[in-house]
């Protein structure tokens, strides 16, 4: 559904894009990651049409972006950031308005769909930012659209706001529709999403499934808190365990990302039974995604 070869976007000396590609497949829902600045936005302007790019190649929904003379011409969905709507009309006049002839009956079911049916009659002006987030996701798919791109669709959103809008991207792949979303909250990619692209200072710096995220790059870590402080001779050693691949400190406790939990675990014990080192505690978890990212970016 989206194909993107070599984006560069430049504006004037600044580069905000830096040879980015992505694939978005058909039926998937698509997170796109990054830090606020990262060039999250700026593509996904280029990508709805919004905007040209200095260079590279894109196709979208199947046109190339070269090709289309106005946005419409992509036939998609599409949310800003910051979704505006004319304040004085109603939500059903707003979703009439914005689906035209091709809308249809859909209005109704939209509203229904996007729980704003109470609200059909109030004027937009007076929403939360909630409620325009789940009108701006109802006007995106009014036209039914394949393809839906969302930028930043859950940001400044409160915990309850965050769910539904999660909950309606989760459906929209249940209706057959492939989308693209970009956000910086992490937890919410790991909700949804089926593959992930990660973008840092204009770069694109990994695009993995899930799956293959977990499979990769989702380790063990070992929480390992000590009844005394921790000896700098036995971290130094601890780091040489060739199942040690990271070693963190917060306070007195140590973070030990390792290659495995079985072995690993019999290892760590071992270790510091053979060192007399009295611990507190030692928890297992997994790194989530926003470890991962921070990992990721560190080197630029």
């Amino acid at each position: 559904m989206i194909t993107v070869k070599g984006l560069y976007k430049n504006f004037k000396d600044f580069h905000a894009l830096k040879g980015v590609d992505m694939h978005v497949q058909k039926g998937e829902i698509y997170g796109f990651i990054g830090h606020n600045g990262a060039g999250k936005s700026t593509t996904m302007n280029i990508l709805a049409g919004l905007s040209r790019p200095t260079k590279g190649q894109c196709t979208v929904n199947g046109v190339a972006l070269t090709d289309i003379e106005h946005p419409g011409d992509l036939h998609i969905g599409y949310l800003p950031e910051d979704p505006r709507f004319y304040s004085w009309m109603t939500t059903r006049e707003t979703l009439a308005y914005l689906g035209g002839d091709i809308a249809g009956g859909r209005v109704n079911e939209m509203l229904e769909w996007v729980g704003l049916t109470h609200a059909a009659h109030r004027r937009v002006g007076g929403f939360s930012r909630g409620m325009k987030q789940r009108l701006g996701v109802g006007a995106a798919l009014v036209r039914d659209p394949a393809l839906l791109i969302l930028d930043e669709p859950s940001s400044a959103l409160d915990p309850e706001g965050r769910s539904d809008v999660l909950r309606l991207i989760a459906e929209m792949k249940q209706m057959g529709k492939t989308v693209l979303f970009s956000t910086h909250i992490l937890s919410d990619v790991e909700r949804v999403c089926d593959r992930v692209g990660m973008i840092a200072e204009g770069s694109m710096i990994m695009e993995k499934t899930i799956s293959q995220l977990q499979r990769d790059n989702i380790r063990p870590i070992f929480d390992i808190t000590s009844a005394v402080p921790w000896d700098p001779d036995v971290l130094s050693k601890l780091g040489e365990l060739d199942v040690v691949l990271e070693i963190t400190t917060e306070g007195n406790t140590l973070n030990v990302m390792t290659v495995d939990e079985n072995e690993s675990s019999k290892r760590l014990l071992r270790f510091f039974a053979d060192r007399n080192v009295p611990l507190r505690s030692l928890s297992l978890r997994k790194n989530n995604l926003e470890e991962l990212f921070l990992q990721e970016v560190k080197p630029l």
